[in-house]
């Protein structure tokens, strides 16, 4: 290990480094030793950088470089908050800032950080930055930062988006990675999925469900081993005479080890699942990537707490073999890290249970429209319901379902939230929930439907037409009268014929007469 760091400080030194590895907080801190070496403590300004995935991680990585900075005089921030952290920066500059993209991105553009005296720049991890939607941010940030700091990355694995802003921000950088070899045997992982907030908690629900004679629980001693020896004496296991201890090696022979930290490589979990038949892993779903690539094509098998499975017993076959399937094939990134805080109160198979509703009640919604049904059934609110007009009807080739479809992909409308629709040949109405309306209208207006522009806006604020224009004319239901001034004889509107074109001027001699003398219509008829 002291070899490790040699090489690791020698590479951070010398060019850019990129590290694969999996999403283990506990292992940055052997990243950041050789950059936090670089921060000179005499100089009060931003030295470090270290971009995170996101507030949580930001504080993990701030304590993680605290633990490795120990009595030396270098400020840490870990900017969870661009305000608060803004206010520390102004009363006093630090020399290491931790932070998600946009929150650094805000702290610049507020004036309380300056990059020019930054030495380094950490990016952990790059893949869960992109997968968030981060990668715009990161630019903007990076634009900023002195072309002659050193940059370190790292990333549980290598997409082709990583790949190019590598090239970007690292070029020829030398990278640390531990490709799989014929020694890397493939391990077994049983997995559960929580929250960081709420591993301890899954901790005793797995010893509660499993009851081990023996076990070792993996956490390391400046991480999770404090919390987890507490939790075991408040369970009874008082000493490692009972049975279950914390550490990071294992007895042969015992019968469960729980990874309550993830080991840092290949080795470190191959070492520790041999003493057990049985490992399982507490990870956050952001962790999953990492336990893959540790498993090195083990098998991965998630198990399911029976407090939770017995909420939801009851699972269409047919609905569990298109999961699996999913589940099979599928990659997921953004997914994971929306549904996690969900973790803090939910489990997982709730949590999954609740998005089956979700789909059952979305493939009802569009089963309906493609059967062309105008008014999808609301099992919806009494909440009061808005007409609004849209600028395209029956001409313009839209049919309801069109119309329903626009309102809940490009208007955001839920499914509950779309009432009666009505195809008129010009134009369409389409009542919505109340409350939805204005979000609805500010959305869809300027967005295309069948190729035309859509234009919605409240029905009852149509505006008045001129007496006279045809659309006043047709709302009073019928065509002008034959006798009518803006009419000819075929009851045709135009413009009142003038002087010019009456029998005194067709170029035959008369004498005038009176309005008198002149013959009523009835009488020329």
């Amino acid at each position: 290990m002291e070899q490790e760091g040699r090489e690791v400080e020698g590479i951070s030194r010398s060019q850019n480094a990129i590290y694969v590895m999996p999403h283990d907080w506990a292992a940055i801190a052997r990243i950041l030793s050789p950059l936090l070496e670089r921060v000179d403590e005499g100089v009060q300004d931003a030295q470090l950088l270290i971009v995170a995935t996101d507030a949580e991680a930001a504080a993990a990585i701030s304590a993680a470089a605290a633990g490795v900075i120990g009595d030396r005089d270098v400020g840490v921030v870990a900017a969870t908050s661009s305000r608060r952290a803004a206010r520390i920066l102004r009363a006093r500059p630090r020399q290491v800032i931790v932070g998600t993209p946009d929150t650094l991105v805000e702290l610049l553009r507020a004036a309380a950080l300056k990059l020019e005296n930054v030495r380094a720049v950490c990016i952990a991890w790059l893949d869960e930055i992109v997968t968030r939607g981060g990668s715009g941010a990161l630019e903007t940030l990076m634009a900023d930062v002195p072309k002659e700091s050193a940059r370190t990355v790292v990333a549980a694995e290598i997409t082709p988006a990583v790949e190019e802003l590598l090239e970007r921000y690292a070029r020829r950088a030398r990278r640390e990675m531990a490709p799989v070899a014929e020694t890397d045997a493939p391990v077994a992982v049983e997995y559960v999925t929580t929250s960081a907030q709420s591993r301890l908690a899954m901790l005793r629900r797995v010893l509660d469900e499993v009851d081990p004679k023996s076990a070792l629980v993996f956490a390391r001693e400046n991480d999770g081993g404090a919390e987890v020896r507490g939790l075991l004496r408040a369970l009874g296991y008082a000493t490692d005479d009972a049975g279950v201890r914390v550490g990071l090696t294992g007895a042969p022979g015992t019968d469960l080890v729980v990874l309550y930290d993830l080991p840092t490589s290949r080795e470190e979990l191959r070492a520790v699942a041999a003493a057990t038949t049985r490992t399982i892993a507490i990870v956050q779903p952001r962790q999953l990537a990492s336990l893959r690539l540790l498993a090195a094509g083990g098998t991965l098998r998630p198990i399911t707490m029976t407090e939770a499975g017995a909420r939801v017993r009851d699972r269409d076959v047919k609905v569990r073999l298109e999961l699996s399937a999913v589940l099979a094939g599928g990659q997921f990134g953004r997914e994971l890290l929306a549904l996690e805080p969900l973790l803090d109160d939910y489990d997982g198979v709730e949590i999954a249970a609740a998005a089956l509703q979700l789909l059952e009640q979305e493939r009802a919604t569009h089963l309906a429209i493609a059967a062309g049904i105008a008014a999808i059934p609301r099992e919806r609110t009494t909440a009061p319901m808005t007409r609004l007009f849209v600028n395209i009807g029956s001409r313009d080739g839209v049919r309801p379902a069109d119309l329903v479809g626009a309102f809940a992909n490009q208007g955001g409308a839920a499914g509950g939230d779309v009432g009666k629709v009505e195809v008129r040949e010009s134009h369409s109405t389409v009542e919505v929930a109340a409350t939805a309306a204005d979000a609805i209208i500010e959305k869809m207006t300027g967005t295309a439907i069948r190729g035309r522009r859509a234009v919605v806006r409240r029905d009852e604020e149509r505006p008045t037409r001129p007496a006279g224009s045809r659309d006043a004319r047709d709302a009073r239901g019928g065509p002008p009268s034959r006798g009518g001034r803006g009419g000819d004889a075929g009851g045709r509107g135009g413009p009142p014929r003038g002087p010019s074109r009456n029998r005194e001027t067709s170029g035959r001699p008369s004498s005038p007469r009176s309005s008198s003398d002149r013959p009523r219509r009835g009488d020329r008829e």
